[in-house]
């Protein structure tokens, strides 16, 4: 994954904005860069989190409830699996699914709480604006 075009996606993603350029590297080496095909589903509803969440650095992805509906469209410099994430089962509440190549950056929310503590404030933000969004 190119460094410039992932430092670039963090950047314009409200999760990670007003971090500083040494923690944008630091997140950039502890990220583990994903690529998925078209039609793959990244997040599948009922598994295991593992404490796991994405940042999209290009393609697109649809939210898919359980009864098969799109729930929202997602596309670059957004973050996505936050809400399994930091619910206290562990589990992802809805399937996501590449609508296109996707290429993303993954991380462990635990190995990175220590270098960067205000993340899971503002993933717990993200999660609590995007459910609400859903069960309007």
């Amino acid at each position: 994954m190119d460094k410039t075009v992932a430092q670039t996606a963090l950047k314009a993603c409200e999760v990670f904005n007003n971090f500083g350029e040494d923690q944008l590297s630091l997140l950039i080496e502890s990220g583990q860069a994903r690529q998925f095909s078209k039609g793959e589903d990244i997040y599948k509803k009922g598994s295991e989190s593992h404490g796991s969440f994405c940042l999209i650095v290009s393609g697109g992805v649809e939210i898919v409830s359980e009864n098969g509906q799109i729930l929202q469209r997602m596309g670059a410099n957004e973050v996505i699996g936050e809400v399994g994430t930091i619910s206290p089962q562990n589990k992802r509440t809805v399937t996501v699914r590449a609508t296109e190549p996707v290429e993303a950056l993954e991380w462990d929310l635990a190995s990175n709480e220590d270098n960067f503590p205000e993340l899971l404030k503002r993933l717990k933000d993200l999660a609590w604006k995007r459910v609400t969004n859903w069960y309007e």
